[in-house]
């Protein structure tokens, strides 16, 4: 199919020409295959008989086909206008495109131009096929061709593409690519390709007119700007618009997130991240509070409440471990000691949700029986309110509830709550003075910190991770 459609393109190139003059108009197709789109056409009357006609900057589907020139076009005079014909005489080249060696099917085309109008009609059959269609430019003419910005820098960056629906699925594209541009008018245009979502496929998507600044080595780009996509009909989000921000980190590292949405769908978004860093792992995390614990016997309801300290180690990948010091077993004598919760999810937004299905516990406890116990699941959050201008005193709340099988005889329910301070917390440590780095969790940088979970890199090469309310 792609031969087809670069057929397409190099029928319609060749239907372009005049002794050097532009026109400015339409393409337009029978074909759903490609939208129809507005371009220049050159046309050059040659004195034995024929035209060259040049078409420009064509673009179909996944192919960029760029100049395309024909030559050897027949040519009539006729009255104070003239008439072109292309068949088998006629020649084409391409250029400045990313297609070689294209093959043309059999086509047949025509046109009438006089001092104001050009018009160029060509049928023509899909290659290796019978199926007839045809294409047909309508343009006027043009003093000039407007000058526009022009590209006068392009960088392509390689890394992995992670995009998000409304509805939370995911999907990773391996080795996608970002094509970074910058022009003349100081704007820059950042195409993402391939573009797929778990439910629709774009091809790329280009974001046009994003500003830049520049500090400290980095460069910051930013826009909330309209978005085309490389998909003529894509089945979702067809009037969108994207929200971007990306920096060129000091290391020449392109970390890109992109939010789409369409103007015509409020159920219709898109998150997109490129570049994302793997997440460094944060320091333990440790807080004071009290662990009460209740359970519900044939004699009667039982519960006890100890001073505990909750301390959070991550696991990487979204997980990470509890422990909880002083842990009891309500109406006996048996200490647990410190329970060790492993492999619970934590999801770190403004607040940190945690939650756990069915896993197995460690204790301190020295009685065999309750050295494991099965946590049946566990939920809660934390949220820790950062005061940037002190070391110390970092306020937190915490509210985690979790249940325990008692060796198969009853449940015995547990909540770690707290209002007090972080007593571990991996907050912005100042040893230097300085703070060289601050990311989002989704690898974009930033100056000052943001609402969520920021990683904070510092000039002693440590890197932390800090929750701002």
């Amino acid at each position: 199919m792609k031969k087809i459609f670069t057929l397409l393109a190099v029928i319609m190139a060749s239907l372009t020409a005049m002794a050097q003059t532009t026109f400015y108009g339409t393409w337009k197709n029978n074909s759903n295959s490609f939208p129809s789109f507005d371009n220049y056409v050159e046309v050059t009357v040659n004195d034995n008989g024929t035209s060259t006609i040049v078409l420009k900057d064509i673009v179909f589907g996944n192919d960029i086909l760029g100049t395309i020139t024909l030559n050897n076009v027949s040519t009539e005079q006729n009255g104070t206008g003239y008439s072109f014909s292309m068949g088998s005489q006629t020649t084409f080249d391409i250029t400045e495109g990313n297609m070689s060696g294209v093959t043309k099917g059999a086509f047949e085309g025509w046109g009438t131009m006089d001092g104001e109008n050009l018009q160029l009609t060509a049928n023509y059959f899909d290659y290796g096929t019978t199926s007839l269609r045809y294409v047909k430019f309508n343009g006027t003419k043009v003093q000039t061709k407007p000058d526009g910005p022009t590209i006068v820098e392009t960088e392509t960056f390689s890394s992995d593409l992670l995009t998000s629906t409304a509805a939370g699925d995911t999907k990773t594209t391996k080795n996608a690519n970002a094509i970074l541009s910058k022009y003349s008018d100081n704007t820059y245009s950042l195409t993402l390709k391939p573009v797929e979502t778990a439910d629709a496929s774009y091809g790329a998507i280009t974001f046009s007119g994003l500003g830049f600044e520049e500090e400290d080595g980095e460069t910051y780009i930013s826009g909330y700007v309209d978005a085309t996509t490389e998909e003529t009909s894509p089945l979702y989000g067809k009037n969108i618009k994207g929200d971007l921000s990306a920096v060129i980190n000091v290391d020449g590292d392109l970390k890109v997130y992109a939010m789409l949405v369409d103007m015509d769908d409020e159920n219709f978004n898109v998150e997109m991240q490129f570049g994302k860093e793997e997440e460094e792992p944060f320091e333990p995390v440790s807080m004071a509070g009290t662990l009460s614990s209740f359970s519900r016997t044939d004699d009667g309801d039982v519960s006890d409440q100890k001073p505990s300290v909750l301390t959070i180690t991550d696991e990487g990948e979204g997980k990470c471990t509890l422990t909880m010091t002083e842990g009891t077993l309500p109406g006996t004598t048996l200490s647990l000691g410190t329970i060790t919760i492993p492999s619970v999810a934590y999801e770190a937004t403004a607040t940190m949700n945690l939650s756990s299905g069915k896993v197995e516990a460690t204790t301190e406890c020295a009685h065999p029986f309750y050295k494991t116990m099965t946590v049946n699941s566990l939920s809660g959050s934390i949220t820790v309110k950062i005061d940037e201008n002190s070391e110390d005193n970092d306020q937190v709340s915490a509210n985690i509830t979790f249940s325990v099988d008692n060796n198969g005889t009853e449940t015995v329910e547990y909540t770690f709550t707290t209002n007090g301070y972080v007593t571990g917390v991996d907050t912005v440590k100042k040893a230097d003075g300085t703070v060289k780095h601050i990311y989002t969790i989704s690898g974009i940088a930033t100056t000052q910190m943001q609402r969520g979970v920021n990683i904070v890199r510092h000039a002693d090469g440590t890197v932390t991770k800090v929750v701002k309310r």
